[in-house]
């Protein structure tokens, strides 16, 4: 039986080590990606009590060449890849848009938007020589709605969702599946810096307020959409924005009036 593989980026942290752990125990072999070469290493300790089929590779979403060196990696490794995840992300920029340093919302524009795009190019000629396979693209706060403060990583997740969409009517007719998925609040590096950083207690205070409310989720639960979406259970949602926030059974159900609707997408209305 042929095992199954995932690259997941952004690993060493938050969401994506959650991930990493989470579909080793659903039996995937992770290959685990990230900047910082300490924390990838205990992610590979942490992951061998899994198996010693898993891997970690040192790899930046925003240079081509280490993500070109990643997707060759996995296919000489394993001969296949099933599920690549786009979880890398930044939000250093907080506060007014006209005063947050450039430098610092480029960077993390570049990662959030170009990370996907770049590791999209990659892997996708991969997918469709193979003839199939997952891509899973995470958004967040600003994707939906107004995100003040949070400018430049609101309008690099709502660029992720259209790139999703974009990308999902370009491989329509392959057996390439493209998901955008919603994480919720969870209590990560990104939004402890967000409630415990000077700019981030002057600018978004509320943040603190929804943790005191328990209002971030599980740790498992994103991971667990992610395989969800991986496994194959909402493929009527291609394409669109699905949230940890969401009833799976409801999305089931529902399905036929979301697609014969519109919905879960980025819509203008009028």
């Amino acid at each position: 039986m042929q095992q199954n593989i995932v690259v997941i980026t952004g690993a060493t942290r938050g969401i994506g080590r959650h991930a990493a752990h989470y579909f080793a125990r659903q039996g995937y072999t992770v290959v685990a990606t990230g900047r910082n070469r300490e924390r990838l290493d205990t992610l590979e300790t942490e992951l061998e009590q899994y198996g010693h089929e898993h891997a970690v590779c040192q790899m930046d979403v925003t240079r081509p060449e280490e993500i070109d060196e990643v997707v060759q990696y996995v296919v000489n490794q394993y001969g296949h890849l099933d599920v690549w995840i786009n979880n890398a992300g930044a939000f250093a920029a907080i506060g007014p848009t006209w005063e947050v340093d450039a430098k610092t919302v480029i960077n993390d524009l570049s990662t959030n938007i170009f990370g996907p795009l770049l590791c999209i190019q990659s892997v996708v000629p991969i997918l469709l020589r193979q003839d199939y396979g997952c891509i899973i693209n995470l958004v967040g706060g600003g994707t939906v709605g107004p995100f003040p403060y949070g400018n430049g990583y609101g309008t690099s997740k709502t660029a992720v969702a259209r790139l999703t969409e974009n990308l999902a009517a370009e491989l329509a007719n392959t057996s390439i599946k493209v998901f955008a998925l919603d994480p919720g609040l969870n209590d990560t590096d990104m939004t402890r810096y967000q409630r415990e950083s000077t700019v981030g207690k002057r600018y978004l205070p509320h943040m603190e307020q929804l943790f005191e409310e328990h209002a971030d989720v599980p740790p498992n639960q994103a991971p667990q959409w992610m395989y969800y979406l991986a496994e194959g259970q909402l493929d009527a949602y291609i394409g669109r924005v699905v949230s940890v926030y969401d009833d799976l059974k409801a999305l089931k159900e529902k399905a036929q009036h979301i697609l014969e609707n519109d919905l879960y997408t980025l819509r203008l209305s009028k």
